[in-house]
């Protein structure tokens, strides 16, 4: 694999944790299309994640989800459509998608909760952009890979009869600057979470971390992130390395809401104090927010907890 399919950053961090060699590897997965063997895979999903930067750059994360069908592959396989069912109105300003634009970088991470199977797909807005007038979010690959199922919590999606939690998912949408009362608790309740980052060139990246409820914790508007052993390749990290600029999603799985946060972060590695925290790495990716949106989705989905990942140290 040529080692030019990774970036400056993504280097450092491979050189600095000594898994370069490692990372070659894995990256002979990474492909210019989606995988063939994943098309049904793809058209099975009932949500993805999406990354991108909005109008005044600021990065973004966000949960859209579907019946299956609403994500499909090309039949080249070299673009994929995001259908935006939106009975709800809530995409019209939902950040990044409110703001996306042709040739725009962004990022797509399909994840089946049920199987801990994803998939990642990083490139760029083909047709139009996702606000409300629109029909489709269309994305031309840049690059596809399959990742493992570490850190994933298995969940099944409940039919709305079955749901216990209440209904959150008409309550209006809130956001601020400074985290309430009620995003703090969001957030030390949270075992998963995912991370859109850019790389050098703009590109766009979005990925999962998983973990305990609190695994991640909070110092008044900083966030600190344990960073687990992975894949080596370091995409996310990388791209911190050269860019602050980023976005979290946390989803409520049983309320169908996401917290949304916007802000910058660093990378920390070789800290020993609560090593343990980071199965043994050292890393931590310390986020500090610069604004946040409490929004409902726009299909109401609700998932039960059915295993926590064996994974997570």
């Amino acid at each position: 694999m040529d080692d030019n399919i990774f970036h400056a950053g993504e280097r450092l961090v491979q050189e600095r944790t000594g898994e370069r060699g490692t990372a070659r590897i894995n990256s002979q997965g990474i492909s210019p299309a989606i995988p063939a063997a994943a098309r049904n895979f793809v058209g099975q999903q009932r949500w993805c994640v999406v990354g991108a930067a909005d109008a005044a750059g600021a990065m973004w994360a966000c949960l859209l989800s579907g019946e299956p069908g609403f994500v499909q592959a090309s039949d080249d396989l070299r673009r994929l459509q995001v259908a935006s069912n939106d009975p709800q109105g809530v995409l019209a300003s939902l950040a990044p998608i409110a703001d996306l634009q042709p040739g725009q970088p962004i990022a797509v991470l399909l994840i089946e909760l049920q199987t801990r199977r994803r998939l990642r797909i990083n490139g760029h807005v083909s047709q139009g952009s996702a606000h409300a007038s629109a029909q489709a979010l269309d994305l031309t690959v840049g690059q596809a890979f399959a990742l493992c199922p570490r850190y994933i919590q298995k969940r099944e999606l409940l039919p709305p009869e079955a749901a216990s939690a209440p209904d959150n998912s008409g309550t209006a949408a809130t956001s601020g600057t400074q985290l309430d009362e009620a995003a703090s608790a969001w957030i030390a309740g949270a075992d998963t979470l995912f991370i859109a980052s850019l790389g050098p060139s703009e590109d766009a990246d979005v990925s999962h971390r998983g973990g305990r409820p609190g695994f991640v914790q909070q110092l008044g508007q900083v966030l600190r992130i344990p960073d687990f052993n992975g894949n080596s390749m370091f995409n996310t990290l990388g791209n911190l390395e050269l860019e602050s600029r980023c976005g979290l999603v946390f989803p409520d799985f049983e309320g169908a809401r996401q917290l949304q946060l916007s802000g910058h972060a660093r990378v920390h590695f070789g800290v020993e104090a609560d090593i343990d925290q980071t199965g043994g790495t050292g890393r931590w990716i310390e986020f500090r927010v610069d604004s946040w949106r409490s929004t409902p989705l726009n299909l109401p989905h609700h998932w039960r907890l059915l295993e926590a990942s064996p994974y997570i140290p």
